[in-house]
């Protein structure tokens, strides 16, 4: 009867263990579920051959990989969030050993210091009348259960740094997202400038040619010198070298782009849009307030990982209280003549038990020095952190007034290099003309060709220009969506979604 309401009892004991721990484990496992992170933010996707400047961007959100390893490094703050959340659990540990044990036992002594001896297993019972090789069965049962139920406010000082550092790595993946979007869309807009460069050098090329021709035509009718031919020859020449070196550069702009959008290995081509024109209106942008800026909100939480670090330090040197107990069970084999006590099973099952309940405090007595130095370092660390975001916020408010007087700037001379291009038109027209009337030499005539192209070059860029300070505005608010916004109005189509795993084809 005694041995079976042993059973009971340590039936109820684990029942209760398992209730209390369950309910410590399902809060462990509730932490740092605020952010879901689907798989499929993680699946690279191939882009078309003509990528517009919203495609380009979502899927370099997509693909590039700095963007996966801070979303990785996220999922791992966050799992350091639920490991801080199993400190609350207790220790259980329940531990069977079943033995087949001779019982040749004599009085004698091992010496706890003698190195080796630790492996000798401790024994039981009155010496031996006889040596006998015959095993005996013996059965050891123990559950210890350790809880610490006074810690000083360590365990929630830890839970507060673990939060913190997740913050660190969320800020991070913010961070990395506008700094590949950035950089996506000012790859894009250097290919479109370079692919309006090599429009303006072939159309400077196409124009030498025909003036070749006349020239030549000319020539043979001996209304202009020979030497006409010449020159001719020189200047187209040139022409197709800066059409071959403008090649190089829309197809290295391209590669680079391609590199911008994590698709190194691909062969992709750019959709200009509307991007060679400028906006026709452009709102007002700020003042803005710098502090939500990604990079700010990343300086910030690195110093408040650090405060939460002081906070840990501050309470691990204080006492702990645990909640010891222990229940065990004994058996033997052994005949009734040496263990009084009867056997269970010869042995095999438990024949006795005993419990143990107390309470144990633990006080760190030598760890205030390490604690004071290791305090000392973390608070130094905070206050470099804290330098760190003070020097974000100059360079944020460094390139909000920057980017302010570029787009101010890039707008008046927007306006004025279309009047550039239309003038030199008219000046290579009206040459043209009075070359084939014999009143100019071939020199003013590939002078005012080369003043067309330059011309055209400079319109090209100074609209591109426009948008690219749009562009530096943008980041400096922290979010590209109105520039976005605002590509897509002027191109047509709807606005991009730049949240996390969206991706908007045309």
């Amino acid at each position: 009867m005694t041995f079976h309401k042993a059973q009971a009892g340590i039936l109820l004991i684990l029942l209760s263990c398992s209730t209390v721990c369950g309910g410590f484990v399902q809060k462990a496992l509730a932490a740092g579920r605020e952010i879901n992170i689907p798989d499929a933010q993680f699946q690279p996707i191939k882009p078309p051959k003509v990528v517009t400047l919203q495609e380009a961007v979502a899927i370099a959100l997509r693909n590039y990989p700095s963007i996966a390893n801070r979303r990785y490094k996220l999922r791992a703050a966050l799992a350091n969030v639920t490991l801080a959340k199993t400190q609350y659990l207790p220790n259980l540990n329940w531990d069977i050993q079943e033995s087949g044990v001779t019982g040749n036992r004599v009085a004698s002594v091992v010496m706890n210091n003698v190195s080796g001896f630790d492996t000798v297993p401790v024994d039981s019972g009155p010496s031996a009348t006889s040596s006998s090789m015959k095993p005996i069965m013996n059965n050891l049962q123990g559950l210890n259960l350790n809880w610490l139920i006074v810690d000083g406010g360590l365990r929630h000082a830890n839970d507060d740094f673990a939060y913190a550092d997740a913050r660190v790595a969320r800020a991070d993946v913010r961070l990395t997202m506008l700094d590949v979007a950035f950089d996506t869309a000012e790859a894009f807009l250097k290919a479109v400038a370079a692919k309006q460069i090599i429009r303006s050098a072939q159309a400077a090329l196409d124009r030498m040619e025909a003036s070749d021709l006349t020239s030549r035509t000319l020539v043979a009718k001996g209304l202009r010198p020979g030497a006409d031919a010449a020159g001719w020859d020189f200047d187209v020449a040139r022409a197709k070298i800066k059409v071959i070196k403008a090649d190089k550069d829309i197809k290295l702009a391209l590669v680079d782009l391609a590199e911008k959008m994590g698709i190194a290995s691909t062969d992709i081509d750019v959709s200009s849009g509307p991007l060679v024109y400028s906006p026709i209106e452009i709102k007002p942008f700020g003042p803005f307030d710098l502090t939500s800026h990604p990079l700010a909100i990343y300086k910030n939480a690195e110093v408040e990982r650090w405060k939460a670090k002081v906070k840990v330090l501050d309470v691990a040197y204080r006492p702990h209280v645990w909640l010891n107990s222990s229940l065990w069970g004994k058996g033997s084999g052994e005949p009734g003549s040496i263990n009084p006590i009867r056997s269970v099973a010869g042995g095999v099952l438990p024949q006795v038990f005993n419990y143990m309940v107390g309470v144990s405090l633990s006080f760190p007595v030598m760890e205030y020095f390490p604690l004071k130095a290791e305090k000392g370092m973390a608070f130094n660390n905070g206050r470099a952190a804290k330098a760190n975001y003070d020097l974000a916020m100059q360079i944020l408010e460094k390139k909000d007034a920057r980017a302010r007087i570029l787009l101010e700037e890039a707008r008046k001379v927007a306006e004025q290099t279309p009047l550039l291009v239309q003038a030199a038109k008219v000046k290579e027209i009206k040459t043209l003309k009075r070359y084939r009337t014999g009143l100019v030499n071939m020199v003013v005539v590939a002078e005012a060709e080369r003043a067309l192209a330059e011309a055209e070059v400079e319109d090209a860029l100074a609209q591109i220009e426009v948008w690219h300070s749009i562009l530096s505005l943008a980041y400096v608010k922290g979010d590209l969506k109105p520039f976005i916004q605002l590509v897509s109005i002027a191109d047509g189509n709807r606005p991009l979604d730049l949240s996390p795993g969206s991706v908007n084809r045309r």
